[in-house]
């Protein structure tokens, strides 16, 4: 009995599509997923910024040195070096966890959005890590220029909230336009860091209100 002839090409050519299909599957990236974050660093990271905060309150931004808080952290000196690449990165960094972003406020109002800014400048300042850092901080940019543009840039992103605030109010009138805004900021903010750093005397949300009140009644 005759065998009839096999097409060998056309049996094989289904497993290898289907070969072909399943190495195209493997090699096409899906969706990527994001890895969550490692505990230990968040953990590290937390600590270090907190020994960071308390060396500068007792010691100075110069006492607060990478091998100081280390050591008072009990984080190694090369695990801090891969989170921040040198000393002004971390103390910036420990500068920002306890002095948030000013606030962008549109109370309708340009007494209210003062208020709300230099009240809570006062209050910043005035009180907590924050009012130590500061001192720290200023103290830090007499001395060393990496500090004195820390401060600069620091200045310079809070004052610009101030200043949008100003301009929003010439544009509803509430002031003259020819004012010398940058001049406004100072007299502003003045009275607030004289109080902290000059006279000691009390500083809290309520002076900063009243200062703008006396600012903005002598316009």
């Amino acid at each position: 009995m005759s065998r009839t002839p096999v097409d060998r090409r056309a049996s094989t050519a289904p497993a290898s599509a289907t070969a072909t299909a399943n190495a195209e599957a493997r090699s096409t990236p899906g969706p990527l997923r994001e890895s969550a974050p490692d505990p230990r660093i968040s953990r590290s990271r937390q600590r270090t910024l907190g020994a960071a905060l308390d060396l500068i309150a007792e010691r100075g931004i110069a006492g607060a040195s990478i091998e100081a808080i280390s050591a008072r952290s009990g984080v190694a000196k090369t695990t801090i070096y891969r989170q921040w690449p040198n000393h002004a990165a971390l103390v910036l960094d420990a500068f920002r966890s306890v002095t948030p972003d000013p606030p962008q406020p549109d109370t309708g109002s340009l007494r209210g959005d003062l208020k709300v800014l230099v009240g809570g400048l006062a209050e910043a300042i005035g009180q907590g890590r924050g009012a130590a850092l500061m001192a720290s901080l200023i103290d830090a940019a007499q001395r060393d220029p990496q500090f004195a543009q820390m401060h600069a840039q620091e200045s310079r992103r809070r004052r610009q909230a101030v200043l949008a605030v100003l301009a929003r109010g010439i544009e509803r009138g509430e002031f003259p336009s020819d004012t010398d805004c940058e001049a406004l900021v100072d007299r502003l903010a003045g009275p607030v860091f004289h109080r902290r750093f000059i006279t000691g005397l009390p500083l809290d949300r309520d002076f900063g209100e009243r200062v703008v009140d006396a600012v903005l009644g002598g316009l």
